[in-house]
């Protein structure tokens, strides 16, 4: 297994090989590579010379290849390939990882493959299922286990039926309707007499996922209860599929990028080297709502601009004051967009939550409004303006806090991401609270201050 750091050694050392016409030699260097590595070097390969390479590879190693690559990544290989080798490569493949790869291909191509494929039966019974839901990342059912089976007949089912089977994490029991009513862990079936019976050492307490359940919720339930693998159920509790936790590390991937993506508005499938037009689609409209909200704040400074050409110093102050408003804001809002996303917190918790955010608030608007405070008078000798900065410092800080809560909570109730536009009206919202507040004050104040 090529080491991390050495990929790039490996990228070169291909690259020489095409260079030199050796295409062969090529192909046999990326077979002697861990599939992984193999999979980042075609990767980033030119697509004449991923072609090429993809031409000598056999259908299993080119799987095995193709399961560890981007789905999109694996569409853009497939491309090269004729549809008889592509069904082979595909008869190659975990289900799952199968049918992610058909859906990026156009449905006249699924259905020439599926028909071509050797045994299409478990992919076809995946395909129905949305990419984002249990249904969509699971892997076809494994052979389960009956209640009235005794342990030495499990043990012999289970070297008839696992033969072909990758994993052997937990053991499923159905009933005759093929209901799921428990499961069994090796180390029970392992310790277990063999005239036991299954429904003695079985659990009956499964922890399950409905097919229908997003993706990330999969993700929650295999962190929180520390399993392995996960069973697929459908509206009659009955076996569809198993998720095991491998299926799940590209998930978390996926939705921890898009998340960050979305806290500073990006598209999701944005990408550093991705065509100007789709960059500029992507982000633009952001830009132009960040714009609007920025014009409405500098609006607001504008109606004060005859106490500032009274008291110039305000403006040195004034951005002060609006950033740690924002800052607070966005430390507020990154930790409740956070915890909304992982099941942490739920919409009924949200009052508890912003209590405990405007606790915080106050205090951290009561430090750092002293502290701007004491630097506004060492700096200017004016009690009044130190005055001023403080007040200004912690009801900003505390509008922060009520914004860093409310806006991601509104936006989950009426069924926004709140990962996609919450920075965007917790900064205008605290950038708002921040010139308005501060230049409020200093009107009011402003005969005290000119003197």
């Amino acid at each position: 297994m090529v080491d991390p750091i050495q990929i790039n050694d490996a990228l070169e050392q291909t690259e020489t090989l095409l260079r030199a016409h050796d295409i062969d030699g090529a192909a046999a260097y990326l077979r002697s590579l861990h599939p992984a590595d193999s999979a980042e070097v075609i990767r980033q390969l030119e697509p004449d010379e991923q072609a090429a390479i993809a031409a000598r590879i056999q259908p299993l190693e080119l799987a095995d290849i193709f399961e560890q690559l981007d789905e999109d990544d694996a569409a853009e290989v497939a491309e090269h390939l004729d549809t008889e080798t592509l069904a082979d490569v595909l008869d190659e493949m975990e289900p799952d990882m199968a049918v992610d790869l058909l859906g990026e291909l156009e449905d006249e191509e699924v259905d020439e493959l599926l028909a071509e494929m050797e045994d299409a039966s478990e992919v076809e019974h995946l395909l129905p299922y949305d990419e984002d839901t249990a249904g969509g990342i699971m892997n076809y059912p494994p052979p389960s286990l009956r209640r009235w089976m005794t342990v030495s007949q499990a043990f012999d089912y289970i070297r008839e039926h696992y033969v072909d089977e990758e994993e052997l994490l937990y053991l499923y029991v159905l009933d005759r309707h093929d209901v799921l009513i428990g499961v069994v862990r090796l180390r029970a079936l392992i310790l277990a007499k063999a005239d036991q019976t299954i429904e003695e050492i079985m659990d009956p307490d499964v922890i399950s996922i409905s097919v229908d359940a997003d993706q990330e919720e999969v993700a929650q339930l295999l962190a929180r209860y520390d399993l392995l693998a996960i069973p697929v159920v459908d509206d009659q509790h009955r076996l569809v599929g198993v998720i095991t936790v491998d299926d799940v590390i590209d998930v978390i991937e996926d939705e921890a990028t898009e998340d960050i993506y979305r806290l500073a508005q990006v598209s999701e499938d944005a990408e550093i080297f991705s065509p100007i037009p789709r960059a500029i689609r992507n982000r633009a409209p952001w830009l132009y709502m960040n714009l609007a909200t920025a014009l409405i704040s500098a609006s607001i400074v504008t109606f004060f601009q005859g106490t500032i050409a009274l008291v110039p110093v305000l403006a040195a102050f004034m951005p002060v004051v609006a950033a740690q408003g924002g800052n607070s804001g966005n430390q507020t809002m990154t930790i409740v967009v956070r915890s909304l996303a992982l099941g942490e917190i739920s919409l009924k918790d949200t009052w508890k939550a912003l209590g405990h955010e405007i606790t915080v608030g106050i205090l951290h608007g009561l430090m750092l409004g002293l502290t701007l405070g004491v630097v506004a008078y060492l700096w200017h000798g004016n009690i009044i303006l130190s005055a001023v900065i403080s007040l200004s410092m912690l009801i900003t800080i505390f509008m922060s806090a009520l914004a860093g809560v409310l806006v991601p909570a509104t936006l989950e109730k009426v069924g926004v991401d709140p990962a996609l536009a919450s920075s965007m009206f917790v900064t205008a919202t605290t950038d708002m609270t921040g010139f308005a507040t501060f230049l409020g004050l200093a009107t009011v104040a402003v005969h005290l201050l000119v003197q």
